[in-house]
């Protein structure tokens, strides 16, 4: 099929050469297989006022592959409103014979457009059967020239795989909304979506997001046909898990969308069955007595969707509560140990400040440098000095390192006091969360709960929740901190003047890199010393000797 730029050529020289009287110019690229195009019906109402009584295109299949919009060409004919159709190699004129033939072609222009159907749809199927989506990649990922197989494949977009898979976990953390995830994804993050030829290069919408998390496409899976049910396992890499996605879905399910006559239970779509791995579902019972007294039950039980043979039976809400609240309990912190924490941590945040802002100076100097070149090379073609292809190709370069620059400033100067936030909401959450969720509504006791790990598995009625893989990893400290608590008084007799150091086994997830060490450089009597626990179970004699004396 000839360009649009080369039918306008072929057109115009017929114009010429016959001289005809051009009312108007319509060009419209969607496809004719489908009737409603806007362009298209303009023309024909046009036509039918009698403002022009003839069509000029490039072929015949231009104007109609479907029976509803020839249908309609030749009904005008019939009325003498269109008297002919005039194309780069004939002419139809309104005869029964040339109105037959233009017919004729509207007939093979449609044969011909659902031949191409089929084997396109063909194709399409056998390229999701192979595991890579027809159509267009979702955000984060790039549809890619090269073919694979005699098809094109789906890959990771650089610039925003990783910004999608933090979307993802924050999402799943229960502590934003998606209204807080696009502020922060707009104002904070900066983050435009793909630009496309006519769209796209713009802030992600909030419509956009629900879509996101509501495509399998993230997790692995996608449906084709759309709309099918048929799902098919994809070759590309996923961004997040099934369990986080599921996760993600019930979160936005209770949120965004209402549903009558249904309950809401605290921890339906957290839990999996130790026994099968189906979901924990729940169920509500009234046991009606004599003497008019009513109780009202909650249970939680396996779906048995993947066996349903399973032989787990069900737990109550009010045990189940009580189980979570004996976890929470092994995560509190005494507020004595928080402050001296929080002291520590303000000590080594100093420390990074000041290498930040070593980083920052070094940064600033190599931002300065490369605007100065960029006004000397300017200055240059002022001059004559160099050609105009060399100063637009020097100027290219100079721009995105100066881009490239303003970013890494940008970033560095946000990250100086983002470890010591977190460690903050971890401190917060240890100290609070019990208390939250006994007074809490069922939507903070979900929120709780889900904070503590993906992890969750309810087994011969009773929770496992893997604390040394949640989102809080920090039963590892509790013994220390029980036999801890009375130690933080400070001792009735004797100098009260000197600096104590504290020898505490710690879970690695609470320490930086370089903090594993039992004695690490730098370190002075009356700093937080913070134990891995693999360091205090391989000490020496010696190294105990010296704990001790702590």
């Amino acid at each position: 099929m000839q360009s649009i730029e080369s039918q306008e050529k072929e057109l115009k020289r017929v114009i010429d050469e016959n001289r005809l009287d051009i009312i108007g110019i319509i060009r419209e690229e969607k496809s004719a297989h489908t009737r409603g195009r806007r362009l298209f019906t303009e023309m024909m109402q046009r036509l039918d006022k009698g403002e022009a009584n003839g069509i000029l295109t490039w072929h015949g299949n231009r104007l109609a592959r479907n029976a509803f919009d020839g249908g309609w060409i030749i009904t005008l004919m019939d009325e003498g409103k269109i008297l002919e159709v005039k194309t780069t190699h004939r002419t139809y004129y309104n005869t029964p014979d040339d109105k037959f033939f233009l017919q004729l072609e509207f007939g093979i222009s449609k044969k011909d457009s659902d031949d191409k159907s089929i084997v396109v749809k063909r194709g399409l199927m056998n390229k999701a059967e192979k595991g890579w989506m027809p159509g267009v990649a979702p955000l984060g990922y790039l549809n890619t020239p090269e073919l694979v197989g005699g098809s094109r494949f789906i890959k990771i977009d650089p610039e925003r795989f990783d910004l999608m898979k933090k979307v993802w976990e924050m999402m799943a953390s229960g502590k934003h909304s998606v209204i807080e995830i696009q502020n922060i994804m707009t104002n904070e993050w900066g983050f435009r979506t793909r630009q496309f030829k006519r769209q796209g290069g713009k802030p992600i919408t909030l419509s956009m997001l629900y879509r996101i998390f509501n495509n399998p496409f993230y997790y692995g899976y996608f449906e084709y046909p759309e709309g099918s049910g048929e799902m098919h396992k994809g070759n590309h890499e996923a961004i997040t898990t099934e369990e986080v996605f599921n996760r993600v879905q019930f979160l936005l399910g209770k949120k965004i969308k209402a549903k009558p006559h249904t309950k809401n239970f605290a921890f339906t779509g957290l839990m999996r069955c130790g026994e099968c791995g189906a979901q924990i579902t729940a169920e509500e019972k009234w046991k009606h007595q004599k003497n008019g007294n009513v109780h009202h039950y909650i249970y939680y039980r396996c779906t048995r969707r993947k066996n349903p043979k399973c032989r787990q039976l069900s737990i109550k809400e009010e045990i189940l509560e009580g189980q979570i609240i004996n976890t929470l309990e092994q995560i509190k912190i005494p507020p004595e140990f928080h402050e001296m924490a929080m002291s520590w941590l303000k000590k080594r945040n100093e420390k990074e400040f000041e290498d930040k802002n070593t980083v920052i100076s070094s940064q600033q100097r190599a931002y300065t440098l490369c605007v100065n070149k960029l006004k000397g090379l300017i200055d240059m073609r002022a001059t004559g000095e160099i050609t105009p292809e060399e100063f637009s190709q020097r100027k290219k370069e100079l721009l995105e390192e100066k881009s490239r620059l303003e970013q890494l400033l940008n970033n560095t100067g946000g990250q100086v006091n983002k470890w010591m936030e977190i460690a903050e909401d971890v401190f917060t959450f240890a100290s609070d969360a019990k208390e939250k969720f006994e007074n809490g509504d069922w939507q903070t006791k979900k929120q709780i709960l889900s904070a503590l790990g993906s992890h969750l598995v309810l087994e011969d009625r009773k929770l496992s929740v893997d604390l040394e893989n949640a989102l809080l990893p920090m039963k590892a400290i509790l013994k220390s901190l029980k036999n801890f608590g009375n130690r933080l008084e400070p001792p009735k007799s004797g100098s009260n003047k000197r600096k104590t150091g504290i020898s505490l086994p710690v879970s690695p997830a609470l320490l930086r890199e370089g903090d594993l060490h039992p004695r690490p450089p730098g370190y002075e009597p009356g700093e937080l010393l913070l134990l891995h626990p693999a360091a205090a179970r391989g000490s020496t004699k010696e190294s105990a000797r010296d704990s001790k004396s702590l």
